[in-house]
């Protein structure tokens, strides 16, 4: 007696089925404890380091649009994205900050050998990208020897995209920092500054459902001010989790020029190790504004 259906095995359509199934499931990323959502198996821009800030507020509405790239390498570029950046602060009384900042899309592009380390589904596309609000607080004035203290807190949205393809997290991030601000010397009446800033904090990022990687957040800047307003910053900055390849470290140097109430700012990333984007470059422009909560 014949059987009444026969093994998938030898049906080719149940193969094929079972074939695509299987690929699909293998480039998926978990939803349940991903533990490979860090930066270092992630697309440049999912879980970035965070700019350190002066803890003092002051009394401008600052509105800044810039493009940014982040690039593999200076020749061939195989790994490369390209975003625009747009950040809102609003100050009240000197002494609390409102801030808002996004990557609204990302255009992207990774190599053969890049997609198959992330398992990324595609190898280009544009996704996309993550949302971040929080607060800046001004807690002590500078006085004497002792510097600027302040406190600031930023939370990470779920707006980010493209998880499939591990450009974005699709997943809440929380950072508390300790900020530090103190002038090493000044002249022309204190409108030329040499001013030293750090950051000691904690990060935190959701890696799927019931699982979170966190760490140190920590970071240093030399800013020169001079008489005219032109801005020249170095800045070092990084956090460390306790994941793999969740260390990513920044090098970064910033050149701004003021013409009226817009100031022109240029700067230009190195990643120290191979968490962070090798290279990045952004362009771009902040607008002062007058806060009308003095």
């Amino acid at each position: 007696m014949r059987a009444a259906t026969s093994s998938w095995r030898h049906r080719p359509k149940a193969r094929a089925v079972a074939a695509v199934l299987a690929g699909l499931l293998a480039w998926t990323p978990a939803t349940a404890q991903d533990r490979s959502v860090v930066p270092g198996r992630m697309g440049y821009n999912a879980l970035p380091t965070v700019r350190n800030a002066d803890p003092v507020v002051g009394d401008e509405v600052l509105l800044e649009v810039q493009l940014a790239a982040q690039l593999s390498d200076l020749g061939a570029a195989r790994d490369a994205s390209l975003t625009p950046y747009g950040r809102l602060v609003v100050p009240f009384r000197g002494l609390v900050a409102l801030e808002l900042d996004a990557v609204p899309v990302e255009l992207w592009r990774v190599s053969p050998e890049t997609q198959q380390r992330l398992h990324a589904v595609a190898g280009r596309g544009v996704d996309l990208g993550d949302v971040r609000f929080g607060a800046r607080f001004l807690l002590l004035s500078e006085q004497g020897a002792l510097p600027a203290l302040g406190l600031r807190f930023l939370t990470k949205t779920a707006s980010g995209k493209g998880a499939e393809s591990r450009r974005f997290t699709a997943s809440p991030g929380y950072l508390a920092d300790a900020l530090a601000g103190k002038d090493l010397v000044t002249w022309s009446g204190g409108d030329g500054r040499l001013r030293v800033l750090g950051k000691l904090g904690f990060l935190s990022w959701q890696q799927g459902d019931g699982w979170q990687d966190d760490g140190w957040d920590f970071g240093a800047t030399l800013q020169l001010r001079t008489r005219g307003g032109g801005r020249l910053e170095l800045e070092w900055r990084g956090y460390s989790g306790y994941e793999a390849r969740d260390r990513p470290r920044v090098a970064e140097l910033t050149a701004a020029y003021p013409t009226g109430a817009v100031e022109w700012v240029a700067t230009a990333n190195r990643g120290i190790g191979p968490d962070a984007p090798p290279w990045e470059a952004r362009l771009g422009a902040i607008v002062h504004l007058p806060s009308p909560w003095r």
